[in-house]
């Protein structure tokens, strides 16, 4: 793949890179993800609350292009190159990449596994008492496959949020995890997240030309 020349006025990471866009972080991050269109937002905070995606690794400038947007990812076990482009059409272009995995812009925004990413998301700077975080995170240990969210809220004890955000924000905190494919209700299913060591450093590094 070549690289198309870089210009400033278009060249997408160095439009984000403004101070008052600091980037993207999760806990799944391991710094700051700069994004030039607000669909590659919706993108990473997909994987971030997809429990099969462990990690979200920048990858370079000069790697980038303007046709597309790529991460490296921690994915069953080993790094992927996690590429999004706007049209379907060009998800041939990156078929042959080693280690790739590709989608396009209708995919991310398919609902409504968007809305709901995006709803979940909302919560991450809601405030959890200890007292909350503990009985949520007991209630789902002694659930075998997870518990009911409108269980859950019934832990809250704490006035000073709604009980929905309070559980939801664990998920964004990476303590627990939901399935995005289906609208938010008292019986969606949550579960304790999975604990992942991350990679060494510089294993996340995808290959690619």
């Amino acid at each position: 793949m070549s690289l198309r020349p870089k210009s400033p006025a278009l060249f997408p990471a160095e439009i984000e890179k403004k101070p008052d866009r600091p980037g993207f972080r999760s806990f799944k991050t391991t710094s700051a993800v700069f994004y030039p269109q607000r669909w590659h937002r919706d993108l990473l905070i997909q994987a971030t609350l997809d429990p099969s995606i462990s990690f979200i690794e920048p990858v370079p400038d000069a790697r980038q292009s303007l046709d597309s947007f790529k991460v490296s990812v921690w994915f069953e076990g080993r790094s992927r190159l996690l590429v999004a482009v706007r049209n379907a059409i060009d998800l041939g272009v990156y078929a042959s990449l080693p280690d790739a995995l590709s989608l396009d812009r209708s995919t991310v925004l398919d609902e409504p596994r968007c809305s709901v990413a995006r709803q979940i998301w909302a919560t991450r700077t809601t405030q959890i008492s200890p007292g909350d975080r503990i009985r949520i995170l007991r209630e789902l240990s002694e659930s075998a496959g997870g518990a009911p969210l409108g269980r859950l809220i019934e832990c809250v004890r704490s006035n000073d949020a709604d009980p929905v955000d309070i559980v939801l924000a664990l998920v964004c905190s990476g303590q627990a995890e939901v399935e995005l494919g289906a609208h938010l209700a008292p019986d969606t299913p949550i579960r304790s997240a999975a604990r992942s060591q991350p990679p060494e450093r510089g294993t996340m590094r995808a290959t690619f030309v």
